[in-house]
């Protein structure tokens, strides 16, 4: 901390943590290796030093229900963020999660249920959090699923036209 306090003094420095889900029963799944109190401690150890902090969330995660992914964004509401990296999950192939899915699939969410799941987390996201991302770039040659993540330009397109349809933005249901 003292180093990034002395680097953040001479650049404009953002550190980007992995905080993928609120829920400490997923983390456990997935694997995070931290609780939910040692994320919110370091977002406030960082930001009490100024140093900008964006957090990376992972829709899709195995079991999570869209409201558990909506209450996500609610508690990075309640921290001093400035900004967010929303991204699907997406199955790799040879991986842990893979063996999981294989083994025990679990569902995961169409191009559809991403869309409507990603509007609404926009609609309730703080407008002061800067969207850095929406979506991801794996790659398709070890994509297992799923495979519509590929076209994300089309995806990006999609998540535009239905905002307009919807006549809706960012932090417009906060």
């Amino acid at each position: 901390l003292e180093y990034l306090t002395e680097l953040n003094k001479r650049t404009l420095l953002t550190i980007e943590l992995g905080l993928q889900t609120i829920h400490e029963k997923t983390s456990k799944l997935i694997n995070r290796c931290h609780s939910l109190e040692q994320f919110n401690l370091m977002v406030k150890k960082l930001r009490d030093r100024h140093i900008n902090v964006v957090v990376h969330i992972i829709n899709g995660l195995p079991y999570e229900t869209e409201e558990m992914m909506l209450d996500t964004i609610r508690h990075i509401n309640s921290l001093d963020v400035q900004g967010i990296k929303i991204h699907m999950l997406h199955i790799i192939k040879g991986t842990v999660m893979a063996n999981l899915y294989l083994n025990e699939p679990f569902h995961i969410l169409s191009k559809d249920e991403y869309i409507d799941i990603v509007i609404k987390q926009l609609e309730i996201l703080d407008p002061k959090i800067i969207v850095n991302r929406i979506t991801s770039d794996p790659d398709k040659d070890t994509l297992l699923e799923p495979t519509w993540l590929i076209e994300k330009c089309q995806l990006l397109n999609d998540i535009d036209k239905e905002m307009k349809k919807r006549n809706t933005y960012q932090g417009i249901n906060l």
